[in-house]
């Protein structure tokens, strides 16, 4: 996979960390090379990679795949990147090594983690972080660290330099940026890592120090904690928010992002077996009289309910929010599809009448999948659906339409 890149090292955090460490982690390094702050063209184009990376790993269900794509990257180019890494940045050091009192900080720091000398470590670091944390909270913070992970070997290599280095607190200090490759042991699996993350010493009062960068460590002490002290309320955390992420739990079923996570594995079958699908949509409208906020959140979910309760157990029904639902209906074909849809469709008319004695108008429709990207599939139908939705002759009937 020639264009993938590691998203943890680029915005230097630990794999299992928190969405809460991902924030701060992209906060702090927007800082740093964001184009209103560092004008430098060099930045721009850093600040576009830290973009995508932020962009993956905050979305649930991107970096679920991104995971999954990054630990058999990490084994399997974990060589190949090494080498290419080293040429860079090789070649980089042989004509500029870096001032050698900056580099030396960088790598006593290393090397005091490494030993669990915190106290050396903590003397590294530059005042404006010393501003921001007190030594107690370092030690704390470390220390949960070192219950999960173990410091081995690191190659320190220079990557740029800084004339005016615009740090968190707005102070503007001569600053060197320093490439560090670092081997990480899991003490939990065994397994060793070794990626590359970035590191920066600041001149201060004419002494290089090593600068972090935070504000507070009270979300990073929090997330390590949790998962060193007990790794399985960490797992059944990771899975709520899990959960949270992927289901609307007002409607009690999959939103968008849970929607999207079973097509993706329909579109595997599809192009793996050749296995046919297709994507239905309803859009339920209200009489103009049901004005009552509460009223129309009980018949959304009793109509979410039927829909749920219609497809059949290898198919999947999801809320998409503004009155309309979605139907992913496993191994069907196009017209088997909208025949499942107007099925479905009345059933909803019928119950909702039964129970509310009034009508709703839907308008739905089905498409079958032919090659589209999930997000394409999903805004053809949607586009489709809601246009549609807009003509509907009278209040009561039922449009379905076969993309």
């Amino acid at each position: 996979m020639e264009l993938w890149e590691d998203y943890y090292g680029l915005l230097q955090v630990h794999p299992q960390a928190g969405p809460e460490v991902i924030q701060s982690a992209y906060k702090r390094l927007c800082h740093m090379y964001h184009p209103d702050v560092n004008p430098d063209p060099a930045a721009a184009q850093m600040m576009q990679r830290i973009n995508r990376a932020y962009e993956t790993l905050q979305d649930p269900g991107q970096r679920r795949r991104y995971h999954a794509e990054w630990t058999r990257c990490t084994a399997s180019l974990q060589s190949r990147v090494e080498v290419r890494e080293r040429v860079v940045y090789v070649n980089l050091a042989e004509k500029d090594g870096g001032t050698p009192a900056a580099a030396a900080a960088v790598r006593d720091y290393f090397n005091s983690l490494r030993g669990r000398d915190y106290k050396s470590a903590y003397a590294l670091v530059s005042e404006e972080d010393k501003h921001c944390f007190g030594y107690g909270a370092y030690v704390e913070w470390q220390e949960s660290v070192s219950a999960l992970y173990e410091v081995g070997d690191t190659c320190l290599k220079l990557f740029k330099r800084y004339a005016a280095f615009k740090t968190t607190a707005g102070s503007k200090l001569p600053a060197e940026e320093y490439t560090v490759t670092l081997s990480e042991k899991d003490k939990t699996t065994g397994r060793v890592s070794e990626y590359t993350l970035t590191k920066y010493a600041v001149r201060e009062n004419g002494v290089w120090r090593v600068y972090l960068g935070y504000r507070d460590l009270t979300p990073l002490k929090l997330q390590f904690k949790a998962m060193a002290s007990n790794p399985r309320e960490a797992q059944l955390l990771t899975l709520w928010e899990k959960h949270k992420a992927y289901n609307d739990l007002g409607m009690g079923m999959p939103n968008r992002q849970g929607l999207e996570e079973a097509l993706e594995r329909e579109i595997y079958r599809y192009k793996r077996y050749g296995r046919p699908f297709a994507l239905g949509l309803f859009s339920v409208a209200l009489p103009d009289h049901v004005t009552d906020g509460g009223l129309r959140e009980r018949v959304m979910k009793y109509a979410g309910y039927v829909i749920s309760s219609a497809v059949r157990c290898v198919d999947s029904a999801a809320w998409l929010g503004d009155g309309v639902f979605a139907a992913l209906l496993a191994e069907t074909d196009k017209s088997r599809a909208a025949l499942a849809i107007r099925r479905i469709s009345n059933m909803v008319r019928h119950d909702i009448s039964a129970c509310f004695d009034f009508d709703v108008a839907i308008t739905a429709g089905a498409t079958n999948y032919n090659g589209q990207k999930t997000g394409a599939l999903l805004d053809l139908c949607m586009r489709a659906i809601l246009t549609a939705a807009r003509d509907v002759p009278e209040r009561g009937a039922t449009q379905v339409d076969a993309l």
